[in-house]
Order: C-alpha cells, then structure tokens, then sequence
C-alpha cells in the first residue's frame, strides 16, 4: 500500500489536535488493558503481563495530563446548557456537563496524588466518585440522545416532501445513534469499574477499544472535513 502526500497530511492534521493525540493514546491504552488480561490467561510469563501491565498504566497517567484543564471547558459547557430552550435537553446536558466536570476534577486530584504533588487521604474513594459521576454524565448523555431520535422522528414526518430537510434530518439522525451507541458502551467502563457489573478486564478493554476507535473516527472527520 502506497502512502500519499495528501495522507500524510490528513494524519498530521488529527495529530496535532490535543484530542487526536489523546484518544489514539486511549486506543493503545485500553488495547494494553485488554492484552495483559488475555496474556494472563494464557499463562504467560509475569514480565511480559507487567510490560502491557505498565504501558497500560503510563499511558493513563500521560492521558490525565492531556486532560488536566478540561473542567474548565466543561463548567462554561454547563453554563451555556442552561440557556437551552428545550427542558429535556436543558437538564439532560447540564447533568451530564457538570457530572463530567466533578469526574475530571477527580481525575486531576488523583493525577495530583500519584506524581505525589498533593497526597490525598484515601484516592480509591475520589476514583470510585469519579467512576460514579462519568455513569451519570453517560446515562444522561443517552437520556438526551434517545429524546433527539424521537425528536428527529417528529420532524422528519412533518417535511416528507422536503428533500433537502430529509437529508439533514438523515445525518442528524446518524450523528445521535453513533453517540448513543458510543455511550452505552462507554458505560460498560465504570460499570465494571465499580463491579455493579462483573466484567473483567478483557471486556473492559474491548470496550475502551471500541469506543476510542469511534471517537478517534469523529476527530478525524473534524479535522479533515
């Protein structure tokens, strides 16, 4: 396979956005995850299992960084949200905003902790409240999708003549199923996490996998329209 000039540079595009660098980073994360348990049941040795033991756990650490300042951009999110007409999405995007601002700032605060800048007095409890905030801002996020689909559904009845108006709807549709499936499985993640599911760490992985694989396909059509 011969790679073009014109691939190159879509690639550099993605790369040079901090959420490119970030979710391809998640992608061999979560890949790390799933293949130190599958090393595991294989009864592989105790250093190849620690070597994808420890890219697992640096790559996380390096992923906390990238997202160090994201409860900023999430608390002004939130504000907006609540300038929304619509009450259903009004509190289905403020929840799910300001849930993913308490699970960022969780995440910082452990980030504080394990390069041992600020030692907290129990990090499992500030993980475990994390987790449970991401569940709600993805519960919320599915909430807010499945209302769009019956919105969307509405509408489209009301312009069958309108090609054009059909087309958007068509896309608009497309977009919210995505999220709305990249949410569920997402979900899975601090469902296991917080064994209110027993899932190992295969299942798990797959799907961090999955879901990286689908927010890294987005970044790519945002940065290469």
């Amino acid at each position: 396979m011969v790679i073009t000039e014109a691939q190159i540079t879509s690639f550099n595009k993605y790369l040079n956005v901090t959420t490119g660098r970030e979710k391809a980073c998640r992608l061999v994360q979560y890949f790390a995850r799933f293949y130190a348990f599958y090393l595991f049941r294989t009864g592989a040795s105790k250093e190849t299992i620690q070597r994808w033991v420890n890219l697992k756990t640096h790559l996380g650490i390096g992923r906390k960084f990238f997202r160090l300042l994201k409860p900023v951009e999430l608390a002004q999110s939130s504000i907006k949200s609540l300038g929304l007409s619509d009450p259903v999405l009004r509190s289905t995007q403020t929840i799910k905003f300001t849930c993913n601002f308490f699970y960022y700032t969780s995440e910082a605060m452990n980030l504080f902790d394990t390069i041992k800048f600020y030692k907290l007095q129990d990090p499992k409890r500030v993980t475990e409240f994390g987790q449970k905030c991401w569940l709600i801002a993805l519960t919320a996020s599915v909430i807010s999708s499945l209302y769009q689909l019956k919105q969307i559904q509405i509408r489209s009845q009301k312009s069958v003549s309108d090609k054009e108006g059909a087309s958007k709807l068509t896309k608009e549709k497309d977009a919210t199923c995505y999220q709305l499936t990249q949410d569920l499985v997402d979900m899975l993640i601090p469902l296991g996490g917080l064994k209110w599911l027993n899932l190992d760490e295969g299942i798990i992985g797959i799907a961090g996998m999955v879901t990286s694989a689908m927010a890294m396909k987005s970044q790519w059509k945002k940065t290469n329209p």
